[in-house]
């Protein structure tokens, strides 16, 4: 079997779902995980906290890069310490001497095939297409982000639209799994709790990441965001797939960071944009929580 060669890049440590999508990656045998970056505010403590699962997960030959904290355009504070990473009580020595945008580009470049995962902010892949513009143009990106059939903007985007407004615009393969059907994969209570019960040593780390995700949210539930990148590309028919000409709205008071369907028919003088991606528009969500607990909590 053909695997599918990856490297996921993560803003793990805020809601579980990071460790949950990089947990699948590691138990399905069709992917291959070439390398995880880190992005956004603490890098270093996400950084730590993949690390930790990698031991876990006994996958620690796997190159965790860390990326930037800063998004492009407006600084955020880096200082604080992702809820996750509360319970890390040892510093692992990093096992990558190169930051995540260097190791994306050598990566593209020694393999083309590799598809990017970012379910974080998009810094990192908009820095790596900002340096290597026709090394990336091509490139198969998967992407946790957007909100297409809503008027105001999903986390990833609005945390660095201007990274995102420079992946959507690179000529790459841009499939983007946004809030539409992400939202529409919410564990059960019952859920919850035969994770929260799970004994054998890897299930109960993600449980204890679990824990401190219900204990630390507002939402006080399981949305499965980043684990249905994964999922997609282990079963694409998961997902109903459809192109649409996309921009990223960078300016508005209200509605910075949308991500903005650029199909009205009253544009009369900008033609639409050519920046037409792939768009998830429908789910089988029962399959995706299916798939979950048959790779990571069976």
């Amino acid at each position: 079997m053909e695997k599918t060669r990856i490297i996921i890049d993560t803003d793990i440590g805020d809601d579980v779902d990071d460790a949950l999508a990089i947990a699948l990656a590691l138990r399905s045998p069709e992917i291959e995980v070439l390398g995880i970056t880190t992005v956004y505010k603490n890098v270093e403590m996400r950084t730590q906290l993949v690390l930790d699962l990698l031991q876990v997960y006994q996958a620690d030959d796997i190159p965790v890069p860390t990326g930037f904290g800063q998004p492009i355009r407006y600084a955020v504070d880096d200082s604080m310490l992702p809820h996750q990473c509360r319970f890390l009580d040892r510093r692992l020595p990093l096992n990558c001497d190169k930051d995540a945008v260097e190791f994306i580009i050598e990566t593209v470049r020694e393999n083309p095939d590799v598809v990017i995962v970012p379910i974080g902010p998009f810094t990192n892949i908009g820095m790596a297409v900002k340096l290597a513009p026709e090394l990336m143009r091509g490139t198969r990106i998967v992407a946790m982000g957007g909100a297409f059939s809503a008027v105001y903007p999903e986390y990833n985007i609005l945390c660095d639209p201007e990274a995102a407004n420079i992946v959507i615009n690179s000529h790459a393969k841009v499939e983007m799994i946004g809030l539409d059907v992400t939202t529409k994969c919410v564990l059960a209570k019952e859920d919850e709790r035969l994770i929260l019960e799970q004994t054998d040593p890897k299930a109960a780390y993600l449980s204890r990441l679990t824990q401190v995700w219900l204990e630390t949210s507002k939402s006080k539930k399981i949305t499965l965001h980043d684990p249905l990148t994964i999922a997609y590309l282990i079963e694409p028919e998961l997902l109903t797939m459809e192109p649409e000409p996309v921009q990223i709205e960078l300016e508005g008071t209200f509605t910075r960071g949308l991500t903005a369907l650029c199909r009205t028919p009253f544009r009369q003088r900008t033609p639409y944009p050519d920046s037409v991606i792939q768009v998830a528009k429908d789910v089988r969500s029962q399959r995706m929580r299916d798939l979950l607990f048959e790779r990571l909590f069976p």
